[in-house]
């Protein structure tokens, strides 16, 4: 008699089924950490969906439990964990500021071909900030934004109709207020010094080409590092807003902070994903927009700033989420 018992179909089923979603998971981890030190364009591309990559490793991981195989769930599960390292720390409570701000900034990339002037306009009123940076204004939303001088009465920027007009709206008055040029005439940012209590905040409000073709891409890498130069010169605490077309896990962002000093408002209170909203491309059912979101619209400061609170706003027909943040200045520096 045989000692040895003979593998039911049912057995050999679980094992491939376990074989191909352990594989796939491992391969997603290998695409995630490749494209996470990826330089190239198409790789640099990939490194923006890090939360994707995580949520698709552990939904693969759920049904490969059931199989009870250890060795394939144990090397998932290392998988997943190793997905899950650069998400985490966003969410770490322990990274947040001070429980009330100061100083209510706002960025919103409107989208010029946005006509939902009311929903914009609302919105900026019930959020009520200090500084609003809004992206993507022609000629038309500067005539609709003007509506907001009597609670923004200083304002400043340059109407573009082919998305790249730029606009800085404040309760405080802008001043040195100046177009800058980071690499290429056809996008503006804004420089301007904030005085709060007699002393200076240098804000800067930047919308980098989005690198959806290759001279795009390089257009954008040096825009951010003729900013990152510029932020280097600087004496006093600086204030980013803008549309970056990055995100936080992009080789090219990290090199942005490593050399500026900066920190992105967002730590501590989650990922916070901006773009795309659903009715984007109309090509795309709205549930896929949703399951691509990332976070591309972004408050950076210097770290002597703390942050009290970050969030997205209301839905306003763009493309884009308008990106809200409570900064609380250093007590030093307003002494």
């Amino acid at each position: 008699m045989s000692l040895h018992r003979k593998s039911s179909p049912k057995d050999k089923v679980s094992a491939i089924f376990s074989a191909v979603v352990s594989l796939a998971i491992v391969g997603i981890t290998l695409l995630a950490l490749v494209s996470d030190r990826g330089w190239p364009q198409l790789l640099e591309l990939l490194s923006h969906f890090r939360v994707q990559y995580f949520l698709l490793g552990l939904v693969l991981l759920l049904p490969l439990l059931l199989t009870r195989r250890r060795i394939a769930i144990l090397i998932a599960l290392f998988c997943v964990v190793l997905l899950s390292t650069p998400i985490l720390p966003w969410y770490n409570p322990f990274s947040r500021g001070a429980s009330t701000g100061e100083l209510r900034v706002l960025t919103a990339n409107i989208n010029t071909q946005n006509r939902s002037y009311e929903k914009v306009l609302t919105m900026v009123r019930e959020e009520n900030p200090d500084i609003a940076v809004f992206l993507e204004v022609d000629d038309t939303w500067v005539a609709q934004l003007q509506s907001l001088k009597d609670i923004l009465p200083y304002d400043f920027g340059q109407a573009n109709p082919h998305n790249f007009g730029i606009a800085v709206y404040s309760r405080l008055p802008l001043n040195n207020a100046t177009i800058a040029f980071f690499g290429t005439e056809r996008n503006p940012s804004i420089l301007a010094n904030l005085t709060v209590e007699g002393k200076a905040i240098s804000l800067i409000a930047a919308h980098p080409f989005p690198p959806v073709r290759r001279s795009f891409f390089h257009a954008r890498n040096l825009q951010l590092d003729r900013i990152a130069q510029y932020v280097q010169q600087l004496k006093t605490p600086v204030v980013l807003l803008g549309d970056l077309n990055i995100t936080m896990w992009s080789p090219y962002y990290k090199r942005f902070v490593k050399n500026t000093g900066l920190q992105n408002a967002r730590r501590g209170f989650g990922i916070l994903p901006t773009w795309p909203m659903p009715g984007t491309y109309v090509v795309l059912p709205d549930l896929l927009h949703r399951l691509l979101q990332i976070p591309i619209d972004h408050c950076l400061v210097s770290s002597d700033i703390e942050v009290a609170a970050i969030h997205t706003g209301q839905d306003v027909d763009s493309d884009h989420l308008p990106l809200i943040a409570d900064l609380v200045l250093p007590w030093e520096f307003l002494t």
